[in-house]
This record gives C-alpha cells, sequence and structure tokens, in this order.
C-alpha cells in the first residue's frame, strides 16, 4: 500500500544504488554529488582504467596537478588540498584512490559555483547541471524557490504532498536546487524532509533528481 502511494505521488523508493554508506558519510560507488549540513558541495567521479596501461601513482597524481593548476587559473595558490587555515581553494581533492582498475576522486569546492564552473571546465557530464545552488531554506523561501514546484513531505511510511503552510516554516535547514538535461545523483549529510515531485529516493539522503528543475530540503 505505501509502494502505491509513494508512486501514485511521483516520488520513488527503492533499494540503494549509488553511494555506500548509511551514515551520512560519503564513500561513492559510483558519480555523484554531496552537499553536507553546511551547505558544502563535494562531488565524485568513479571511473574504470586499465591497470596493465596505468599505475594508481600516476592517476592520482595526474588529477591532483589538474587541479593545482585549475587552481591557479582562478588566482588561487596552485595546491590540489585546502589549507588547515585560511580560504579553501575553489577546489580541493578530499579523496583520491585506484585500485583494482577503478579510480575514485572526491572533489570538494569553495561554493556551489565552483562546482558548476569545475564541472563544466572538465567535462564532467555525470555532474554537470544548468543550475546548481545551495542556500538555507530562509534563502531559499526569499529567493522564490519554493514556489517553482509540487513539493512532496517525506516521512517513514512515504510521501505526500507538502501542506501550504509545511515549506512557510523552514528556517536553517538547507535547500539544493538543481536544474540539469539528465539525471543527477545526490546525496545528503542530514535526511531529506521535502523533494518536489518526480525525484527518486533510494534512503534517507540519498536522491536521485530527473532531468528538469527540482528542489531537495534536508536537516
Amino acid at each position: 500500500m505505501v509502494a502505491a502511494v509513494v508512486a501514485s505521488l511521483g516520488l520513488t523508493l527503492h533499494g540503494c544504488q549509488g553511494f555506500a554508506g548509511g551514515g551520512g558519510e560519503f564513500l561513492p560507488e559510483s558519480s555523484g554529488i554531496y552537499v553536507t549540513k553546511d551547505g558544502v558541495v563535494l562531488s565524485a567521479t568513479v571511473e574504470t582504467y586499465d591497470s596493465g596501461v596505468y599505475t594508481s601513482e600516476a592517476l592520482l597524481d595526474f588529477v591532483k596537478k589538474e587541479v593545482a593548476a585549475y587552481n591557479e587559473s582562478q588566482g588561487a595558490p596552485a595546491v590540489a588540498e585546502n589549507p588547515e587555515e585560511g580560504s579553501p581553494l575553489p577546489v580541493s581533492v578530499r579523496l583520491g584512490q585506484a585500485a583494482e582498475g577503478k579510480l575514485t576522486v572526491v572533489y570538494q569546492y569553495a561554493d556551489s559555483s565552483s562546482f558548476q564552473k569545475f564541472a563544466k571546465e572538465y567535462h564532467d557530464t555525470a555532474n554537470q547541471a544548468k543550475s546548481f545552488q545551495v542556500q538555507t531554506a530562509a534563502a531559499g523561501k526569499a529567493a522564490g524557490w519554493f514556489s517553482e514546484g509540487e513539493f512532496l513531505k517525506v516521512g517513514k511510511d512515504g510521501a505526500t504532498a507538502a501542506e501550504e503552510g509545511d515549506l512557510e516554516k523552514l528556517d536553517k535547514e538547507q535547500v539544493i536546487l538543481v536544474e540539469a538535461d539528465h539525471p543527477m545523483e545526490i546525496q545528503t549529510e542530514g535526511k531529506i524532509l521535502y523533494a518536489t515531485k518526480d525525484v527518486t529516493l533510494s534512503g534517507a539522503s540519498q536522491a536521485t533528481v530527473p532531468e528538469g528543475k527540482h528542489c531537495i530540503v534536508f536537516r
């Protein structure tokens, strides 16, 4: 019964097929995006490679050099890892590992604009969007984000149509606004509370956003 109700509302629940880690940590098995409770954006690129041609050390060294060069082009220091103190780099390598023919790189960004610019520059098609923004619910509300689609409220028994006053009560929660011409995998550090119709949930903090313009609200 729950599955039928959820499906009829356009918000689908199914088994996890994207990211590993059930405690909110970002341990990607496939390419996707992660947003923390503080609104920090990370992305993962997961690709296969020929281990007979490339070594893991050479691949990771190449990735870091590319990121360092990109940061320098943006007027930042030519390094690939964020300093312990001071402003964050436009892009930094949060995680890099290569083994058994699979390369996994997790990038962290200074802000959502830096994420979009880097994804476009390096043709990261899996994570590239026409628009990708992260704001607090209060800021999103002021910008009119909550009037742009039909929202569903996510509960433990499924999803129901959000009532008129539900979104007005939101304040410090994080809101992700994404517009893309292809589906995108997104994981949030906190629990997803609301999502626009047709967003597919694969867990309390994991979603596939379809083509078009959509919002996800989490705490």
